[in-house]
Order: C-alpha cells, then structure tokens, then sequence
C-alpha cells in the first residue's frame, strides 16, 4: 500500500462488516462457542454465587480480561482502540470511566459507607475488561463472544422459566408474582433483557432457512417471557419501542421507494395491532402486571404507586447532590432505603457531585450519538449488507436502550454493566469505519456509481501480498 493511498480517507461514521457471512474454517469452532457460552453463564445467576455483597460472577471480567492478555495480539491494538485509527476511537468513554473512577476513590473521603463505591466502580472497571477483550480478539471471536452473552441469557431464562412452574423451583426464581430468575430484584432482570432484546429481534429478522427462524423465535419467545414475568413496566415499554426501532431499520432497507413505502406501511399497521396485542396477552400472562398497566392507562404514569416512589427519591437524589455540588454524598451510598436513586445521572450526582454527573452524561451522550450516527449512515445503503447492519444495529440499540433503562429501573448496576460494554464495544469492534478501506488518489480512479459495499472490509485473514503493518484491524 502506497503511502498516498493510506493517506487518503473518507471521515466517515461506522459501517458494518457483513458479520453474517461465514468467516475461514476454523478448527474446533463448535467447541469454542459452547466454551463461550458457558464462560457467560455467571453473568445471568449473580444471586445463587452471592456471598454477602459480593457474587463470584463480578470476577468473571477480569478472569476474561486476563484470559485475552495471554492471547497473541497485533501490537498496539489497546492503543488503536483508544485512539481510532481511521475515526474517532473510544477515548472519550475511556476518558469517562477514569473520571467516574477517580470521583468514586475520592467521594470514599467523605462517604459514611465508603466500601460502597465499589458499586460504581466495578461497572467502571468492566469496560476496561471488556476492552481488553476485543480488542486482543480476532473479528469472528469477537462476533462470538457477543452472540454468547445472548445464548446464555436465553439458556438461563429458559431454565428459570421452567423452575418457575414447579413449588421449590419458584421460591428460587420468583417473589410473589414477580419473576427474578436468578437476579436480586425483577428491575435488574428487565434492565439486562433490553441489553440483548435488539440483538435477538435482529437475528430473528436476518433467519433464511426453518432451522435458524425456529431457534430464534424460541429465544425471542424466552426473553419475551421473561420481560411479562418480571412484571418490570420499564422493560416491557422500553422492550416494545427497541424491537419496533429494530423492525423499522431492518424494513427501511428495502431496494426501492415503493418497497421502502410499502413496508414501512405494514410496520406501522403491525406496530398499531401489537399495542392491544400485549395488552392481551398480558392480561392472560400475567393478571397482576396487567392490573398495574392499566392503573397506569387509566390514572396516567405519575398517579402509580412506583412512580410516586421514585419522584420522592429523585428529589431527595437533587437535593443531597446540590448540599454536596464537588465529592458528593458518597458513591453507591443509599438514599432512603434504596441502593441506588433510580436514575443514573442523579445517583452520580448524588454520590459524586457535578464531574461524575458530566462523566456520566457524557457517556450516554457518546453511546447514543454513536448510535445514531450508524443508522443514519447505513440508512442510503438500501439492501447492500442489510443482514449484517441490521445485527451491529441491534448490538447499538440494545447497548442505548440499557442505558435508558438505567435512567428509570436501575443506576448502572455491577450485576448488569457487563451486559452493556459487551454489546456497544461489540458493535463499535465489529462495524469498522468505512474510511478503513485504504482508497487511491481520486485523481487516479473513477469515482464508483452507487453506495458502497462493505463486503469483505472486514479483517478475515491475511491475504496474500500484505504485511502486518498494512493488515486492516477493527478498532
């Protein structure tokens, strides 16, 4: 490659690799997704491994942290990550999570339960893990190490479900009406489902042939469950907006005008049926959940018990956060008789003054915007490398509407934060920039008709001819 070639880029948002085509033989690769899975089971049974505050699940990151530094690895790959070599890189949630982490060290200054920080800091030092992770693993590990996290989710819920419907099986994973399969609380369950709910619409979305749409209408229908189980309300209107955002993105795709007319018609037609569609089923899944549903349908949102609950802690949250404007009252510190405020952005406010809530915000900013930033790139491709867009979709989403989730049911809770750095940095590693393709002078070829295709952008083997410096890497 030519030193003027490289020089040359477009500055381009993310662009999907086509994640869905086969990538090289390669041995054992059934064996290595069980492993995968199995690795990924801790994640969705934090409470059975619980010992006092802490469960053994928490260790998991780092033990695969540790597994990827003994991995061989291109050189420079962390620093690439952090930088971006052909866009921006992930320095700026780099930057977010040191400044949390340095906040929730010195908030333990003035904390009354300074060991409680750790609640902030754990979530903070997975992305660190989760970075190590993908960026010393080859792109079709990577794409594994994603659909992993889902499976196990789906093979523990699928479990729980079943436990559920036996006497000593649902005191393990129920409380009273509400399903926890192995969670603390139904509003962790909900928060970790939205992380991967995008994810299993997107697949169901891309299935071709019985065997593949079977396997992933079952596991749609597990986690479906487990949202009208959990009687999380958070979960189930969050869960109804992702898919419909997901269906959206994946219809609009369509080759032409009229098709892109069509289908977005029938979207909305199918959207418009499935509001008293759930309701339906909701009152026959779950009588209990209905009753609060329709409280809500009929009262409105702020006359809900919950809901009252939380507006006396969000303004508890403000006040302690404004007595306390620079260190805060203390990270992970309670607030009534709650672990957390209920609200990402006043929990750190609260804990950790106003630089943790501009760490905090500015995270959900970059995630949101980066986002957004790929559907509305990918959008004008039309049909060119739906299936595989239409899944880094689905990883971006899922990762967004977690953290909306954590604005409502949650605060960036350790048992679930694994979940979301898994699937946005799994987005960002396998969608490389579309600027990645090294391009000649534009005075040396004829500008190309149409949109560009990203088949083939992404790093597969090393072709013949190249070095390792000139060997593309996802960053």
């Amino acid at each position: 490659m030519s030193p003027g070639a490289r020089r040359v880029s477009l500055r381009s948002p993310q662009i999907s690799a086509p994640i869905l085509a086969n990538p090289p033989a390669q041995a054992g690769s059934g064996f290595s997704v069980l492993v995968a899975v199995a690795v990924l089971l801790p994640f969705w049974i934090p409470r059975p491994l619980m010992t006092g505050e802490l469960s053994f699940a928490f260790a998991m990151p780092f033990i695969l942290a540790f597994w990827a530094l003994t991995q061989p690895a291109w050189p420079g790959s962390f620093r690439r990550a952090l930088h971006g070599r052909y866009g921006r890189g992930l320095w700026l949630e780099a930057l977010c999570v040191c400044v949390v982490m340095m906040m929730a060290f010195m908030s333990m200054l003035v904390s009354p339960v300074p060991l409680r920080a750790f609640r902030v800091i754990l979530p903070m030092t997975y992305a660190i893990c989760a970075l190590i992770l993908f960026s010393r693993m080859p792109s079709h590990l990577q794409r594994r190490m994603v659909f992993a996290l889902l499976f196990s989710g789906v093979l523990v819920f699928g479990i729980a479900i079943g436990l559920s419907q036996t006497g000593w099986g649902r005191s393990i994973v129920m409380r009273d009406y509400r399903f926890l399969a192995f969670f603390e609380k139904p509003n962790q369950l909900g928060v970790a489902v939205m992380a991967v709910w995008p994810l299993s619409i997107a697949l169901l979305l891309n299935a071709r042939t019985a065997m593949p749409r079977l396997l992933c209408t079952i596991m749609l229908l597990v986690l479906a469950t487990a949202i009208f189980m959990s009687g999380t309300k958070t979960a189930l209107a969050l869960g109804f907006v992702s898919a419909a955002l997901t269906w959206l993105y994946h219809g609009s795709r369509s080759g032409s005008l009229d098709k892109t007319l069509f289908k977005l018609s029938v979207i909305l037609c199918g959207i418009a049926f499935a509001v008293p569609a759930t309701l339906w089923v909701l009152s026959w899944a779950s009588p209990d959940f209905f009753r609060r549903v329709n409280s809500i349908l009929t009262y409105g949102l702020w006359e809900f018990p919950s809901m009252q609950t939380r507006d006396m802690v969000w303004k508890e949250s403000i006040q302690i956060g404004l007595d306390h404007p620079l260190l805060g009252e203390g990270a992970g510190t309670r607030v009534y008789r709650y672990a957390h405020s209920h609200n990402m952005f006043l929990d750190y406010f609260r804990g950790m003054g106003v630089f943790g809530l501009a760490a905090a915000v500015a995270l959900v900013l970059s995630a949101v915007s980066r986002g957004a930033n790929f559907l509305l790139a990918t959008l004008p491709k039309g049909q060119v490398d739906r299936e595989s867009d239409t899944i880094v979709a689905g990883m971006y989403l899922g990762a967004i509407f977690y953290l909306i989730g954590n604005q409502l049911s949650d605060s960036f809770s350790p048992t679930t934060a694994f979940l979301f750095w898994i699937m946005y940095l799994g987005a960002y590693f396998t969608a490389p920039p579309l600027n990645s393709v090294a391009r000649p002078p534009l005075n040396l070829v004829k500008r190309p008709v149409g949109q560009p295709s990203t088949s083939g952008w992404a790093p597969r083997a090393r072709r013949p001819g190249s070095n390792l410096q000139d060997a593309a890497q996802p960053v």
